[in-house]
């Protein structure tokens, strides 16, 4: 059947010399492979520069109900970025946040609320002027809302957080798996902050890495089968 959907882009392998196999999240239809052929450097067919990190594209494709694989018609790119390609930060930011997507991410049905929060933060972390060392930060805390695992934030003062759980809590738990109450409060603070805020959050490049493995952590404790980023070096060297 001949569908069209909007797509982002998480992942791509080169399957020959002028094709490909990407892997998009899309709006109509979660999670999808699609074969891509006629990749081309030139002005004729898909250019193979299009394929970069959570570009956002509008694709017509033929989906077949019982395959895993799907083939391409045509595609265009549905939003330009301005800042992201050029940007080593934003850069790293989108190759590191497409990386999780590509991860997190199994299930092929539509789940649109999920589609419009990863597109409307591609285009904040293209548009934003500042925080953007934070984004990424911002972006894992938001997402667990959308996995399924994210804690309801806390009024309490100086209190921990029980990866184990999900919770924060007044009382140190008795086992390693939790947040002192310094980065128990930024994690409470990111629960509540929009993306337009994340300037506002000051942290050393220990605090930043240190707040990163801890989050990290929380997601390889409530999610089965996430490997390791390859993406999180190139993140940790640029922030820190």
């Amino acid at each position: 059947m001949l569908v069209k959907t909007k797509a982002v882009l998480l992942h791509h392998v080169r399957y020959s010399e002028n094709s490909l196999i990407a892997y998009f999240y899309t709006q109509e239809f979660g999670r999808l492979s699609v074969m891509v052929k006629g990749i081309s450097s030139g002005k004729r067919g898909v250019r193979f520069n299009y394929f970069q990190p959570l570009n956002i594209f509008n694709i017509e494709l033929y989906h077949y109900e019982n395959r895993e694989l799907h083939n391409l018609k045509e595609m265009s790119l549905a939003f330009i970025p301005k800042t992201i390609p050029g940007d080593i930060q934003r850069t790293t930011v989108a190759m590191f946040i497409s990386e999780i997507l590509y991860n997190i991410i199994r299930e092929e049905d539509a789940n649109r609320m999920l589609y419009e929060f990863i597109e409307s933060s591609v285009i904040t972390l293209d548009g934003m002027t500042a925080g953007t060392s934070n984004f990424h930060l911002w972006f894992l805390v938001a997402l667990m809302d959308y996995t399924g695992i994210g804690p309801s934030h806390t009024s309490l003062q100086e209190c921990y957080f029980d990866m184990l759980s999900g919770q924060f809590t007044a009382q140190q738990p008795l086992h390693p798996d939790y947040l002192e109450p310094s980065s128990a409060a930024i994690l409470n603070r990111l629960l509540q902050m929009p993306a337009e805020k994340v300037s506002s959050l000051s942290l050393s490049g220990e605090e930043r890495t240190d707040l990163l493995a801890r989050i990290l952590k929380y997601y390889s404790l409530h999610l089965a089968g996430i490997r390791q980023i390859r993406s999180l070096q190139v993140l940790k060297d640029i922030f820190r």
